[in-house]
């Protein structure tokens, strides 16, 4: 009987011992909750600074290191207690942080530089509408007949309109890409206005002679 009695408290004691050891392990092998809210508000602030437009593939990248963190972290988290290990998942977590933080701050150099591109294009633009126009008054007297003046004037209040519209539309809303493209295209329409005054003056004037 004392033989039994010691046998059962010795059971008794390894059954405490595995309860305590399967304590412990949760304790340490904890999910990183910290880490993915910290990679969340690191992935919604690069949002925020335009990464979707001008940090994309960076962007991309960082979900896709989270993803692939979160899906680990949830295979540990099916396994048994004693056997879940977090390690790898926050390594891949810091990953994901790090990846993060550069879409957000290479999102905010890039809108930096897209916006003062897109002021510079603006200028441009300007200018060679205002050439244009300046050019379309000095040989007006030589175009052959009177409505090309008006069809070429007309034009060119066109696209200062379209110029002016975005400069104060989109410009101020932040759409830096679209304003670029569109100034682009106002100057590429005034270069074309000026060729075609040279060229139709320059035909007159052989006819003249």
């Amino acid at each position: 009987m004392q033989t039994q009695s010691l046998r059962l408290k010795f059971w008794e004691w390894c059954l405490l011992l595995a309860i305590a050891g399967t304590l412990v392990t949760q304790g340490c092998a904890e999910r990183p909750s910290g880490q993915i809210d910290a990679v969340l508000r690191t992935l919604h602030d690069a949002r925020l600074s335009g990464a979707q437009e001008y940090a994309y593939e960076q962007l991309q990248q960082a979900e896709l290191s989270y993803s692939q963190a979160i899906n680990e972290l949830d295979n540990q988290d099916a396994k048994f207690a004693w056997w879940r290990t977090y390690a790898q998942g926050k390594r891949m977590l810091d990953l994901a942080l790090a990846q993060a933080d550069q879409a957000k701050s290479e999102a905010s150099l890039n809108l930096e530089e897209t916006k003062n591109n897109a002021q510079i294009a603006l200028i441009l633009a300007r200018q060679n509408i205002q050439q244009t126009q300046a050019l379309l008054l000095e040989r007006r007297a030589h175009l052959p007949e009177p409505q090309q003046f008006h069809e070429l004037q007309k034009a060119l209040q066109g696209a200062e309109a379209l110029l002016n519209t975005i400069e104060t539309g989109m410009l101020s809303q932040g759409d830096y890409i679209q304003v670029m493209s569109t100034a682009h295209v106002v100057e590429t329409v005034a270069l074309a206005i000026h060729e075609r005054i040279l060229s139709t003056v320059s035909q007159a004037e052989k006819v003249q002679v």
